[in-house]
């Protein structure tokens, strides 16, 4: 087993993990492996994800009584909790200007155009935050393991365990019935964004801008997804 003061050694900032330290490391994408807190019988260890910056987990390494690995799981760093609230409070600010600037029928439907979006946005992130979450969880196992090579030289000539060789399931059930509806919808919202700019309406010019970002968050997303696809098939076919 692992011991707690090896895998100390992979910290190389030894600070505290609170919302200054985390906004700062969002910020300036620290890539140093790792930054991380030394507790009684945890270590807190993280670092920053190259797409999502602030959206990266903290790994807790949990110890026995012999100072010994026995668990290690996850949860999001204050910064990432900070932002959720922000953006949902600045989404009830949008949608109550909506109704207080707007007459009730358009007040609704930019609401439901604003929820849809919102929808489409934090299921990108979502993807992108599960993929690079993957990747961080599977660089530290990978550390940890190579730590417990070094130290039993019994464990020289064992094989790695494969944590990069799982096949991604790209095309499950539920995946596939989520694309063919979500496809067809978003291309239908492009083509309304697109046709509003052509042909805007005078009675309501702050619309522009609203369009404009529905825009650019349906065709994020359409772009994202059909690239971590490809980006998918691709590693899957190197390991087959």
């Amino acid at each position: 087993m692992v011991k707690k003061k090896d895998i100390e050694k992979l910290i190389v900032q030894n600070k505290k993990s609170n919302l200054t330290n985390h906004w700062n490391d969002a910020f300036h994408y620290n890539t140093t492996k790792y930054s991380g807190e030394i507790k009684r019988n945890e270590l807190l260890i993280w670092r920053s994800s190259h797409f999502l910056r602030g959206a990266y987990p903290i790994f807790h390494l949990t110890f026995n009584q012999n100072d010994e690995l026995n668990g290690i799981r996850t949860e999001k760093n204050p910064y990432h909790k900070l932002l959720n609230k922000i953006t949902i409070g600045f989404l009830i600010v949008l949608i109550s200007g909506l109704f207080l600037s707007t007459d009730f029928k358009m007040a609704v439907i930019g609401t439901i155009g604003l929820l849809v979006i919102g929808l489409l946005l934090r299921l990108v992130l979502g993807k992108s935050k599960k993929y690079e979450t993957k990747l961080l969880t599977d660089e530290l196992k990978e550390a940890i393991e190579n730590i417990e090579q070094k130290n039993n030289s019994e464990l020289t000539n064992k094989p790695k365990s494969e944590l990069k060789q799982d096949k991604v399931k790209e095309w499950t059930f539920t995946k596939i019935l989520t694309r063919i509806i979500l496809y067809p919808f978003c291309l239908f919202i492009l083509y309304l964004c697109i046709q509003m700019i052509l042909n805007p309406d005078p009675n309501h010019p702050r619309q522009r801008p609203l369009r404009i970002f529905g825009i650019i968050v349906v065709g994020g997303y359409l772009v994202a997804d059909i690239m971590i696809i490809v980006r998918n098939l691709m590693k899957n076919k190197n390991y087959s």
